[in-house]
C-alpha cells in the first residue's frame, strides 16, 4: 500500500516589501522632524509699522525676553551679567554680529533697555526687533 503525503503549500509572507516600507517611513519622519528646539512662545507687541528691517536668511543671534523677564540667548537661559560675556564669545568665535530681540509685550522695559545696551557694548553691529504688524493682523 502506497501512502502519499500531501505536499505542504508554503504560505509564508515575503517580508522584503514590508521592511522597505518601514525604512521609507522612518526616513520620511527623520527628514520632516525638527531637530532644534523652538523659542519659547512670547506675545509680541503690536504696532502699525513693520518690524525693523533685517534679512531672515542672514546669520543672526536670537534673544528672547519672556513675560517673566527671563533672558534666553539662543534658547539658553542667561542673566544680564552673563549676557555680555556670552555675546562677546559668540562674536569672537563665529563672526556673527547681528541680534534679533523678541520681547514679550508684558516684559519690563527695565529688562529690555539694559539688554540693548549690553548688546551694543559687546560688539553687536546690527540690532533688530520682532513684533506683530497691526495692519496685517
Amino acid at each position: 500500500m502506497l501512502i502519499t503525503r500531501k505536499r505542504r503549500i508554503d504560505a509564508g509572507i515575503d517580508m522584503t516589501p514590508l521592511i522597505d516600507v518601514v525604512f521609507q517611513l522612518l526616513i520620511f519622519l527623520m527628514v520632516s522632524s525638527q531637530f532644534i528646539k523652538p523659542d519659547r512662545q512670547v506675545e509680541l507687541p503690536a504696532g502699525p509699522m513693520e518690524s525693523a528691517p533685517g534679512n531672515p536668511d542672514d546669520p543672526h543671534l536670537s534673544l528672547v525676553i519672556t513675560a517673566d523677564n527671563t533672558i534666553l540667548l539662543e534658547g539658553e537661559e542667561t542673566t544680564q551679567e552673563e549676557l555680555g560675556n556670552k555675546l562677546r564669545d559668540v562674536i569672537k568665535h563665529t563672526d556673527i554680529d547681528a541680534l534679533v530681540i523678541r520681547s514679550d509685550k508684558s516684559a519690563q522695559v527695565g529688562t529690555l533697555l539694559p539688554v540693548i545696551e549690553i548688546a551694543r557694548e559687546s560688539g553687536i553691529m546690527s540690532l533688530a526687533y520682532d513684533k506683530k504688524n497691526e495692519l496685517t493682523e
